[in-house]
């Protein structure tokens, strides 16, 4: 079916769901889990340590090149306004591979940095709480300081625990009690998911840490073209968490830590995310008949793919997914993209038609002579546009490579129409990269005949659904994370609460 907007938000209130929003735990409140750390200047990961409170652990991995310690660390923002004259401090567990000394301090941002705070850990092998306290001169503004240990001169690795900040006088037992009680709202660890010979990705698994032991469900979250790595949807993430579900995301292979060479054919995309599909159904913690997957733009290819190879898919979710014939998806993106580029309607028809001819050589393979001769063709009408030798050299390139090939070769609506799982279909109103007025209606008559489908346009968002800023030197501007737009997250993951979790549904 497809909803409106307004009907879509009707529906889903009738339905009890398990997520309500409650206020923000002040840092005194709860210890802050190993996700909340961010790292600059050096790889890390995530693992499981029963050792450590929360039983999460961050690893720092120690650069092949040491510098000044400011020039790698990790970092944990500190939410609170502090007050001129009150003492502050920071507890944290951590733990090196071999013992070492290193900077802790509490500061401000960029481009002083000022530091009110700072101390010398002398870090072991065994876990152990450390302090860096101190009393500030001035007041200062919520969100403006964080603690920091520095890493640049670390010559081993270092591990980092949950985070506690504490106003006035340190209350030992109840900082004690505070992290034995923890109860992280994830547990955050990374994994290698072997794809084809050569191929590891590499991928992080978040699981719910307030939802009991699991199994959980868990969502796949699949980014957009071009060299993607994780991260891409924090907003949805920590909702799903929330809700009890898990996620897992990955970078795309030759990106970040993955290993193999990106070409990003859809072929190649689905290939890595099919593999890990079959991890996750390995994994003892997920519910393997309850994964979805969830995709943007590319990613929105992908996911109907796999939902109509794998019966077993528990549900789609599109955002800005295409769904029209070669046509729309390859020579009218085609024609648009140059057209804005400032190119003459005569010499973009011309373009158009050479590619037509070359890919249609490609595909029915043609001999050899008669590809290179399209190929040719095309070369010359490149040039004879005007276009640099560059230019036209990196157009042939794209247009002449296993990409466009790749996008030629989809039946997108045949696709989507063989999907019998769940499948939520969101377009964007003011989306320049997916047009809605072809796609929407496009995925309405694939999915006519699934009986749990819903399409429908989020307005005055873009291709990334976020939200509206206002213009810049004409220019329309959008802030905030993926599906960041009033609502739009909120819908998402409501609907998958209700198909992952099924008892919820009446």
């Amino acid at each position: 079916m497809a909803l409106s907007w307004t009907r879509a938000f009707a529906a889903l209130a009738l339905v009890p769901l398990a997520w309500t929003a409650t206020p923000a735990a002040t840092p005194q409140a709860q210890p802050a889990d190993v996700g909340k750390w961010s790292v600059y200047g050096s790889r890390f990961g995530f693992s499981r340590d029963d050792q450590v409170p929360g039983r999460g652990a961050l690893t720092v991995n120690a650069r092949a090149v040491l510098g000044e310690d400011w020039t790698a660390g990790a970092i944990m923002p500190i939410t609170d306004a502090l007050s001129h004259g009150e003492r502050f401090s920071g507890v944290f567990w951590a733990r090196a591979a071999r013992p070492i000394s290193t900077t802790v301090t509490i500061q401000g941002e960029a481009p002083d940095y000022p530091i009110f705070a700072s101390t010398i850990a002398e870090l072991t092998p065994q876990w152990r709480q450390y302090v860096v306290t101190g009393i500030p001169q001035r007041d200062l503004a919520a969100g403006s300081q964080s603690l920091v240990v520095r890493l640049g001169k670390a010559s081993t690795d270092v591990m980092l625990g949950p985070m506690l900040f504490q106003h006035g006088t340190i209350e030992e037992k109840r900082i004690e009690s505070l992290f034995a009680h923890l109860k992280p709202a994830e547990t955050v660890q990374d994994v290698r998911v072997p794809s084809e010979p050569g191929v590891v990705l590499a991928g992080r698994l978040r699981l719910p840490g307030r939802h009991g032991k699991g199994p959980f469900p868990v969502v796949l979250l699949l980014a957009g073209s071009g060299p993607s790595g994780r991260g891409v949807y924090p907003l949805l993430e920590q909702r799903l968490l929330a809700d009890g579900i898990a996620t897992f995301d990955y970078d795309k292979r030759g990106v970040g830590e993955s290993t193999g060479t990106l070409i990003d054919t859809l072929e190649q995309v689905e290939q890595d995310a099919t593999a890990t599909v079959a991890y996750l159904r390995s994994r003892p913690e997920i519910l393997t008949h309850r994964i979805a997957i969830l995709g943007l733009s590319q990613g929105a290819i992908v996911s109907p793919a796999m939902g109509a190879a794998d019966p077993e898919i528990a549900a789609v979710v599109m955002l800005a997914g295409v769904v029209s014939d070669r046509q729309a998806l390859v020579f009218d993106q085609l024609a648009h993209e140059l057209t804005a580029a400032g190119i003459g309607k005569e010499a973009v028809v011309r373009m158009v038609a050479a590619t037509r001819r070359l890919l249609e050589a490609k595909d029915t393979n043609q001999p050899a002579a008669t590809v290179a001769a399209a190929r040719q063709a095309l070369a010359d009408v490149l040039t004879a546009t005007g276009l640099t030798p560059d230019d036209a050299k990196a157009a042939l390139a794209n247009l002449d490579g296993p990409v466009a090939l790749s996008a030629y070769r989809l039946d997108l609506p045949g696709t989507l129409a063989k999907v019998h799982a769940p499948v939520l279909a969101l377009y964007a109103e003011k989306d320049d990269l997916v047009p809605t007025r072809t796609s929407l209606p496009a995925a309405k008559a694939a999915l006519r005949d699934n009986p749990d489908a819903t399409v429908i346009e989020i307005p005055d968002t873009n291709h990334g659904f976020q939200q509206f800023q206002g213009k810049s030197a004409g220019k329309p501007q959008w802030t905030g994370a993926v599906a960041s737009a009033p609502g739009v997250a909120d819908l998402i993951c409501r609907w998958l609460d209700l198909r992952l979790h099924t008892n919820k549904r009446r």
